[in-house]
């Protein structure tokens, strides 16, 4: 399992130099999906990451989109999916069973990468849910402080403020017009004469 930082290293020794911040964009534009997330947050992946970023490299290097280089990518996912095992009817007699021991130490390999990744789904769930109980809480608090509706009262007087203003120009304009009619002289143009 390698984290970013080792992929980085990983992917640097193989002549594809890139640094934290490029594969971040790489990963999430081409959505390749972490394997494991540890209670820190730190994210890993398989070989496989490293198999899809050295193809997504090569697309991006070619001109390919984004969007292109994920539908790629995906196929090589299905690609490198085990095939189903298929069941082997009539065994030879002569054929040695695996010891009982090679047997329980397979069971309790996959018993215990299940429960890690069983563990791990878990923390996000937890996390997941604590994330979106905190925002609740944020916006209750919000809501119970009354300051979401202080910011409105004081925006509804700016507005009222607002249109009172409006309201007093518009008559200040309808004045000013109709003492232009009473008074058609151009005060203005006489006193170019007078100067």
């Amino acid at each position: 399992m390698y984290n970013k930082k080792d992929l980085v290293k990983n992917l640097n020794e193989l002549n594809y130099f890139i640094d934290e911040a490029t594969l971040n964009n790489f990963i999430r534009n081409w959505k390749i999906d972490a394997i494991y997330e540890d209670e820190d947050g730190i994210e890993f992946y398989d070989n496989l990451a490293i198999i899809k970023l050295k193809k997504g490299i090569s697309l991006k290097s070619q001109g390919y989109a984004n969007e292109q280089i994920a539908h790629h990518i995906k196929n090589i996912a299905e690609e490198k999916q085990p095939q189903p095992k298929k069941e082997v009817k009539n065994l030879p007699a002569e054929k040695p069973a695996l010891p009982s021991e090679l047997q329980n130490l397979t069971i309790d390999v996959t018993g215990q990468t299940l429960q890690m990744l069983a563990d791990a789904v878990a923390a996000k769930i937890t996390a997941d849910i604590k994330e979106q109980i905190q925002k609740s809480e944020f916006v209750t608090q919000l809501l119970e402080d009354g300051s979401l509706k202080k910011d409105n009262e004081i925006l509804s007087q700016k507005v009222e403020e607002l249109t009172q203003d409006n309201k007093k120009l518009a008559k200040r304009v309808e004045e000013l017009e109709l003492s232009r009619k009473r008074f058609p002289i151009n005060f203005e143009y006489f006193r170019k004469f007078f100067n």
